[in-house]
């Protein structure tokens, strides 16, 4: 199968197969006489396993972990059980970082809406952080 048929197929961007076989997450596809790239089911699927591992945040990197386990002949759980355990601690970490600033944006909103309503000239928000920034050059 040739490349745009693959990344139709997939859901992926030709560009994106490309990169990966640079980045070494997939094999160097064999070439036509006419210099096509031909994939194989096994390259599919790679593909289709990359895309998933992407979904779910995982870097290139733990991508490449993740595919050399899946290409032994254990293919043990426990390490990818692991790496997704610590994925999984990486997204509360952001999700808390998330609501610290869906609060911080709200209050700065309601701090602005205040300043509409008394038909204030400037923008408490830009005051503030010019007098936080006056500070930290002192």
């Amino acid at each position: 199968m040739q490349i745009g048929a693959v990344a139709k197929r997939i859901g992926l961007s030709v560009d994106a197969i490309r990169f990966y076989e640079r980045s070494n997450l997939l094999p160097c596809a064999s070439r036509t006489n006419g210099g096509f790239r031909q994939y194989g089911n096994g390259e599919v699927e790679s593909l289709r396993f990359i895309r998933r591992a992407k979904g779910l945040g995982f870097t290139l990197h733990e991508i490449r972990e993740l595919l050399e386990i899946r290409q032994s002949e254990l293919q043990a759980c426990a390490p990818v059980r692991r790496r997704l355990k610590q994925k999984l601690a990486c997204v509360h970490v952001k999700l808390a970082d998330l609501a610290r600033l869906e609060h911080e944006l709200s209050s700065a909103l309601r701090s602005c809406d205040r300043a509409l309503r008394k038909k204030r000239a400037h923008c408490p928000l830009l005051k503030a952080k010019k007098s936080s920034e006056e500070e930290h050059a002192k």
